[in-house]
């Protein structure tokens, strides 16, 4: 497996060799569809995209749309494939077909149920420096999962930096990439770092370089992902760009509220209800307005309806609550609070034990979470360092939290 992924590498930089980026996300359906994104910095560059299933011989074209990124001179091609067939590798190139297997690039549907294992990556927090971003995204991908969850705080751009955001999309590409050589599919969420200014709530033209550079579901910060009938991701702005209490608190509840019967629910969002370093004491930093917004304006939501677990990010540790609701222990049926953003970022001090009651455990280390669902129900839960030591481990056997009757 290692060999094959060095020569698809090997191949990639050469077919990339005048890209920025290369990145993957969904619009719609997972299982049928492919939104494949690249950057570049030719005004002329190709907008044909040329893909196959594995195996098969004819080509499909597909023409990609132009977009700008931010006030910058690089060039944006999207271009969403539609019809998939569920669980399959494609192969696919940029301006022209290709012939030989080290050509292009690859990637793979989603399936339609649990006829296997289904693996996703989260953390946020990322770019502190290349090298450590390029080794802790390496060390994603050598996970082999089907997508990664990314949840803020990408290139610490500050809405800004194009260098940044240069750096990041070139990481990405080359190293964002499972042992048999696909790469991996985004699903991102906003931060503080990607909004001119810091936290408070901005508008979206203040976070030129996510809008433009993401093509989420419905255009929107916060949004819900449907895998089939066995999974359903909801990502949410932490007032960033969004409030978090009105609209956004009222599209939540409508929206776990469809998703009832759902097997797994994921939440995931950047700034933490349940913080490390930035709130060591209940009474201080825990009681940020952020903080208070999400526990007061959304917990009582997956309470009522009822998720798997919750990831937040921010403070740059790793965290693991103990289950908590109504903004209390409960370890029969409380809800996991999974964090706490430290992908490639510099750690920082976590609270002395006892501190902070909600914590089970935290300490300062640069990790992703790696997740996998199965079709008994139940969901295996790892926290994978970035030398790939797994340091945490454990089971959520029900399928989502019992709801609030």
């Amino acid at each position: 497996m290692r060999a094959l992924q060095l020569l698809l590498l090997a191949a990639v930089s050469v077919c990339s060799q005048d890209l920025v980026g290369l990145y993957l996300q969904w619009q719609s359906d997972p299982t049928t569809t492919m939104t494949v994104n690249w950057v570049d910095l030719h005004t002329n560059s190709p907008l044909d995209l040329y893909y196959r299933r594995v195996g098969e011989t004819a080509w499909a074209k597909a023409a990609g749309a132009k977009f700008s990124i931010a006030d910058t001179v690089m060039q944006g091609r999207r271009v969403e494939l539609k019809n998939l067939l569920p669980d399959s590798n494609y192969e696919f190139n940029i301006g022209k077909s290709i012939e030989k297997v080290t050509e292009g690039w690859r990637f793979r549907t989603m399936p339609r149920d649990l006829n296997r294992p289904v693996r996703f990556v989260n953390g946020g927090d990322m770019l502190r420096t290349r090298l450590k971003l390029d080794k802790a995204t390496a060390n994603a991908g050598s996970l082999d999962p089907d997508f990664a969850l990314i949840v803020g705080d990408l290139a610490y751009a500050n809405g800004v930096s194009s260098n940044r955001w240069v750096e990041w999309l070139k990481s990405w590409m080359e190293n964002a990439v499972s042992p048999d050589g696909r790469l991996i599919p985004l699903v991102i969420g906003i931060g503080n770092h990607e909004v001119k200014g810091g936290y408070n709530g901005k508008p979206p033209q203040d976070a030129p370089f996510f809008y433009s550079l993401f093509a989420t579901p419905e255009r929107r910060s916060h949004y819900a992902l449907d895998f089939g009938e066995y999974l359903s991701v909801i990502v949410l702005d932490s007032d960033h760009t969004v409030p978090i209490a009105g609209g956004q608190a009222a599209w939540l509840d409508k929206t776990l509220a469809a998703r009832k019967n759902q097997k797994f629910v994921f939440v995931g969002y950047h700034y933490p209800a349940y913080g490390t370093t930035k709130a060591p004491k209940e009474g201080t930093a825990l009681d940020s307005p952020r903080s208070i917004a999400i526990r007061q304006n959304w917990a009582p939501v997956w309470e009522r309806y009822g998720v798997t677990a919750v990831f937040e990010h921010d403070h740059h540790n790793y965290k693991r609550t103990h289950r908590i609701r109504q903004h209390k222990r409960d370890d029969a049926n409380g809800i996991l609070y999974l964090g706490d953003g430290a992908w490639g970022v510099q750690t920082r001090t976590v609270p002395e034990p006892g501190t902070a009651w909600w914590l089970a455990k935290a300490e300062g280390r640069n990790h992703v979470w790696e997740v996998t669902l199965r079709a008994n129900g139940t969901s295996t839960v790892r926290a994978v360092d970035i030398d790939g030591n797994e340091f945490d481990k454990f089971v959520i056997a029900a399928p989502r939290t019992k709801p609030v009757e």
